[in-house]
């Protein structure tokens, strides 16, 4: 006989389950005391909105599953923020969470409805009431947080259930959904317009990232140049000759339109499409010959038409479509020259002029965020993991960074949370111990979490944090310059960072000089390093700040009266 706590730590260990993250509370001592007891390594962290994100970062640099222990109410609650992140992010995630107390007289402590609140963002809410039920529970909350399009559960247990005794063997997991009766069916049609077609164009988002290697053998076969997703990026490496680096941020879109017009076949493998990663309903897919592969039916249905859709994983469609037309180089005539797709490329980056002006990096030579991030990419090995923030940082990291390895870019996606950046860092440093992990993350969104870097040092990683320090939410600040030509509410007051670093056991250094031996002597320092990078207003910005003023001043009353005073003098 077992505790219901030792149950649910056991099904999460044959579920593969290697860490979990949260805080434990006065209502899961149990729970924590079967944590201890098994092979699962517990991460304690500052608040449970930071171990969701950190999940999340587990799950974007591996794709595994590292649940989230939160008691119930505020535990609940803080939680929240990072399930719909996850949720936008089609990532795995499990909350595990003590139920509610029960309804009764009076005011119970910490009542909420938490499966109501969940509704609108997990994929389900399982309820294990008994020891002998969570077992079972376990198993299928682990199941329903992959199956389809990945997202997050919550796992809702009783007291009862943590502390009653049972054997174990309770009711198995939900199976998975049986292959699509059409699938190989719809392989064949796929393998068909594939292989016939003198200009296919492969579009990849994170859905793909298991099936990196199959996908860039397919890309060599069919001679077909790759688009990612912003989720997707790296899964061809950036320097590949058949990669497009296309990147929404960079304002490529019209050139990726023009593209997918000119390709007579256009294979999208594993993209829900979502605004902020591949432009949406402005990505014009031309359906009479766009083949969509995805593990949702919800994805596959909403509203893009393609001559074929395809339910299933990227890994079975594209083993199924190897054996259907062969290995090597594609066939004479087939797949674009060498010279379209750098002709292809070159126009894709073509709109990274004309974006929001950037702001200048002050201690280096030349003072742009270009620069800064060439060094950065430099000092960078191959299999390097950046992780971003939400904000302006973001916008120049995807722009400027070329991403050489599967999952090597992680930012927060159709969501955009700020104070992603620093905690989902630390958890892909956990799942990827083999490969350097660095956060970019700006002032606004540090402040939010910056005491994960706590965690980070206790946990002794070797994590480099980059913060681009300007002392304003400068995202915002921009549009109200170029709109206005003033900004309101978005001053910040940064600490002194070098003694904040030392106040939580890391290392600092500014970024000055020669910015990527900086980059370089912290990717080799042992533990965690805070880099400070400064930053200023550059001519750029002070341009749109005197044309906002000027749009600002048009819009006021006796403006607009003078104007139209002006107008009819030059009339009469």
């Amino acid at each position: 006989m077992k505790t219901g706590a030792q149950l649910l730590c056991g099904a999460l260990e044959a579920a593969g389950v290697r860490h979990a993250f949260g805080l434990p509370g006065t209502q899961d001592v149990a729970l924590h005391e079967a944590l201890r007891r098994s092979s699962i390594r517990f991460v304690n962290t500052t608040h449970e909105l930071a171990a969701t994100f950190m999940a999340n970062g587990y799950f974007r640099a591996s794709g595994l599953l590292a649940p989230v222990f939160a008691i119930p109410g505020p535990g609940f609650l803080y939680a929240l923020t990072g399930l719909a992140e996850a949720a936008h992010d089609s990532v795995a995630a499990l909350l595990v969470v003590g139920a509610p107390p029960r309804a009764g007289p009076g005011f119970p402590f910490q009542r909420l409805d938490q499966a109501a609140l969940a509704r609108p963002i997990a994929k389900a809410t399982v309820e294990a009431g008994a020891a002998a039920e969570i077992e079972g529970a376990t198993r299928r909350a682990v199941s329903l947080a992959f199956q389809d399009e990945p997202g997050p559960v919550v796992l809702q247990w009783e007291p009862e259930a943590l502390a009653g005794l049972a054997t174990g063997g309770g009711a198995p997991a939900a199976s998975p959904p049986a292959p699509d009766a059409g699938f190989e069916v719809a392989c064949a049609r796929a393998a068909g317009l594939l292989a016939g077609a003198r200009r296919p164009v492969i579009l990849a988002g994170q859905g793909a990232l298991a099936a990196a290697g199959a996908v860039v053998s397919l890309a060599e076969r069919l001679g077909a140049p790759v688009a990612t997703t912003t989720s997707g990026r790296g899964l061809l490496p950036e320097d590949h000759p058949l990669s497009l680096a296309f990147e929404l941020a960079r304002g490529g879109l019209e050139g990726l339109n023009a593209l997918l017009e000119a390709a007579d076949a256009v294979l999208v493998l594993g993209c829900k499409l979502g605004a902020a990663s591949s432009g949406s309903s402005r990505l014009a897919l031309p359906a009479d010959r766009t083949v969509r592969v995805d593990t949702s039916r919800a994805v596959l249905d909403s509203g893009r038409p393609a001559a074929i859709q395809v339910l299933g994983t990227a890994e079975a469609f594209v083993a199924s479509l190897a054996r259907r037309i062969g290995a090597g180089p594609p066939r004479p005539g087939a797949g674009w020259e060498p010279a379209e797709v750098a002709a292809w490329r070159a126009r894709l980056a073509e709109g990274a002029a004309g974006r929001l002006p950037e702001l200048a990096v002050r201690g280096i030579d030349p003072q742009t965020t270009q620069a800064l991030f060439g060094a950065l990419r430099r000092a960078l090995p191959r299999e390097a993991i950046v992780v971003t923030d939400s904000g302006q940082h973001q916008e120049a990291a995807r722009r400027w960074l070329e991403i050489r390895s599967p999952r090597g870019l992680i930012v927060p996606s159709d969501f955009q949370s700020m104070g992603f950046g620093l905690p989902a860092a630390i958890g892909a440093a956990l799942a990827a111990p083999g490969r350097p992990v660095v956060a970019v993350v700006g002032d606004g969104a540090f402040a939010m979490t910056a005491m994960e870097l706590l965690t980070a040092a206790r946990l002794r990683l070797q994590l480099v944090v980059v913060v681009l320090a300007d002392g304003f939410l400068n995202r915002v600040r921009l549009q109200q310059l170029a709109s206005l030509g003033h900004p309101h509410a978005v001053d910040l007051q940064n600490p002194d960072f070098a003694a904040f670093a030392e106040a939580v056991g890391a290392a600092h250094e500014l970024v000055e000089g020669d910015a990527e031996a900086v980059f370089r002597r912290a990717l080799r320092r042992p533990g965690v390093s805070l880099l400070e990078v400064r930053l200023g207003d550059s001519a750029a910005v002070r341009g749109a700040r005197a044309r906002g003023m000027a749009r600002g001043l048009r819009q006021l009353p006796l403006a607009r009266r003078l104007a139209g005073w002006l107008a009819a003098r030059q009339r009469g």
